[in-house]
C-alpha cells in the first residue's frame, strides 16, 4: 500500500470552550514522513489539540494547514481524504463486520452509495493483510477485543490513504507485544504521523520529535533526549526518574525512581 506523506502546520493554535482554554498558542511544523509524539499528563490538552488537526475542534485562534491548505477553509470531504484518525473512544455497537469497518475508509473518495471499485477492493485487501486481520474479517466489530478493534481502526485509516495520520493513544488496550508491533508498523509506512502517547519510552523509541504539553501549553519540543529531561519529568509529570540509554535501541529510557 503506497501513501504519499503530507506536511502539517499548526500556527499559534488555541482552543477554548467558554472561558476555559484547553489549548493555548501552540505552533508546530511537521515535515512529510515525520512522526511526532504528543506527551503530557492527563488533561494536558493532547486530545484537544489532535481534534483541531482532524477538523473536530475549530481553533479559537490560529490555523491548521495540511499540504499548505487551511483545513477549515476546505470541505469536510477534503479533510476526510487527507487526514486519517484513530481515536480513543470509537463506538463499537454498530452491526458491521471488520471488513465493513475497514471499507468505510474509502467513503470519502466516493459518491454516496457508489460501489467499491477494483482499486478500493485492492486497498481494503492490502490493509486486512497488513494488520493481520484476515481471520477476523467476517467477525462483528462489536465482538472484538480492544486490541483487535484498534488494529481494525488503523486499517480503516490506512485505506483512506491520508496525507497525515492522527493517533490518539493508539496503544490503549494493547499488550506490550502488540504495542511494539503497531508502532513499528506505523513507523514503517513512512507517512506523516502525530500520535498522543502515554508511554514515554515508546514515544522516545518511535518518534522523530516529541512535543510536551501541560495545561494546554507547549512546554518543550525537539528530539526525545532534549524533551525527556529530569527537570521536565519532575516539573510536568511530578516524578523523579533516572535517564539512561536503552542498550538495544540507543534511545533515551525513563526509569522512574
Amino acid at each position: 500500500m503506497s501513501i504519499a506523506p503530507g506536511s502539517l502546520q499548526l500556527e499559534n493554535v488555541s482552543f477554548a470552550i467558554g472561558e476555559r482554554t484547553l489549548v493555548r498558542d501552540v505552533s508546530l511544523s511537521v515535515a512529510p514522513g515525520e512522526m511526532i509524539g504528543l506527551i503530557g499528563p492527563n488533561g494536558a490538552g493532547k486530545s484537544s489539540l489532535l481534534r483541531t488537526i482532524y477538523r473536530t475542534n475549530r481553533p479559537s485562534s490560529g490555523r491548521v494547514t495540511v499540504n499548505g491548505e487551511n483545513i477549515w477553509q476546505r470541505p469536510a470531504s477534503w479533510v476526510a481524504r487527507h487526514v486519517g484518525a484513530v481515536l480513543q473512544d470509537m463506538p463499537a455497537e454498530f452491526p458491521l463486520t471488520v471488513r465493513d469497518v475497514i471499507a468505510m475508509g474509502r467513503s470519502a473518495h466516493k459518491r454516496l452509495l457508489e460501489a467499491d471499485s477494483a482499486h478500493d477492493r485492492a486497498l481494503i485487501e492490502a490493509a486486512i493483510d497488513l494488520l493481520q486481520l484476515r481471520p477476523l474479517e467476517t467477525r462483528a466489530f462489536r465482538t472484538l477485543s480492544g486490541g483487535e478493534r484498534q488494529r481494525t481502526l488503523v486499517a480503516r485509516a490506512l485505506v483512506q490513504q491520508p496525507a497525515v495520520l492522527v493517533l490518539d493513544e493508539p496503544t490503549n488496550h494493547l499488550d506490550i507485544h502488540h504495542q511494539l508491533q503497531l508502532l513499528r508498523f506505523v513507523r514503517s509506512l513512512g507517512i506523516t504521523v502525530v500520535a498522543a502517547l502515554h508511554d514515554l519510552n515508546l514515544a522516545a523509541m518511535f518518534c522523530d520529535r516529541i512535543m510536551m504539553l501541560h495545561q494546554g501549553e507547549m512546554i518543550a519540543t525537539g528530539a526525545p533526549e532534549a524533551v525527556l529531561t529530569e527537570e521536565n519529568l519532575t516539573n510536568i509529570f511530578r516524578i523523579e526518574a533516572t535517564l539512561v540509554r536503552n542498550p538495544r535501541t540507543n534511545t533515551i529510557w525513563v526509569m522512574p525512581a
